[in-house]
């Protein structure tokens, strides 16, 4: 009987588990460079303590892997927008010191000069530092991720590399999110520097989540907690069925 509670038990946290992240990407359907996380996966769990040792139950793990496939590029002309594709990520510098990574491409220039994402994050050099663009400059990006910058009005009449943008090829099976959203290794070790960068400039990568998919997985979802339920009451009801026949018996 517990082993039934336990089973449907372990559904409702499955169930909870991927409506958070339907939820989610629902809410970030229209981020630049979002990325969908891939769902729970299971294993099994021996209970330990009284009670027979086949309770055995198949329990749900969270997973923080993330979907790199491409989302769908925008064209935007704007000289700060940027993205790449396949397991190239942008390298960012977080508040605590440490690089963390992203597909999200919306440049801005900051008050202190520095290049940062949509989010807020400085975006890295290679060298592993910001990336500062001096007052007044004009600034693009080139294939291979260098920034180059040309003062306005100054004498310069040709753009100069300013500095150039960490890309990494990341390997799509130790990819996971952060809690800030930003992405890393499992094992937070850093991806190597990418080989050959390919960094598209006045573009921007969207969503790689389909609604569509997204709602329909949503509804399968709470037909799966309805299921759940009816598993639960059945439990319930055998439970007592099976205490009045051992008071009958008695």
């Amino acid at each position: 009987m517990d082993k039934m509670i336990f089973t449907s038990l372990s559904g409702h946290k499955h169930v909870d588990q991927r409506v958070q992240q339907l939820a989610n990407e629902i809410s970030n359907v229209s981020t630049t460079g979002f990325k969908q996380q891939l769902a729970a996966a299971t294993e099994a769990y021996r209970y330990e303590g009284d009670g027979h040792p086949s309770r055995i139950v198949p329990v749900v793990t969270a997973t923080r892997r993330v979907d790199l496939r491409d989302g769908p590029m925008q064209s935007t002309g704007r000289p700060l927008d940027i993205a790449v594709s396949g397991n190239q990520l942008f390298g960012v510098l977080t508040e605590a010191g440490d690089t963390a990574y992203t597909r999200r491409g919306d440049l801005v220039i900051g008050g202190d000069g520095t290049l940062r994402i949509g989010s807020g994050e400085q975006l890295s050099s290679d060298a592993g530092g910001p990336i500062t663009v001096p007052a007044l400059t004009e600034v693009k990006i080139g294939p291979d991720g260098t920034v180059f910058g040309k003062q306005v009005g100054g004498e310069a009449v040709v753009f100069q590399p300013l500095a150039r943008i960490k890309v990494v090829d990341a390997d799509p099976t130790k990819v996971v999110i952060r809690t800030d959203g930003l992405f890393e290794s499992v094992d937070r070790t850093p991806f190597d520097a990418a080989a050959t960068p390919a960094v598209q400039s006045g573009a921007l990568e969207g969503s790689n989540v389909s609604l569509f998919s997204a709602m329909v997985d949503m509804i399968g979802m709470s037909r799966r907690y309805e299921m759940q339920v009816k598993v639960m009451k059945q439990a319930s009801d055998l439970a007592e069925r099976s205490q009045s026949l051992a008071r009958l018996t008695q």
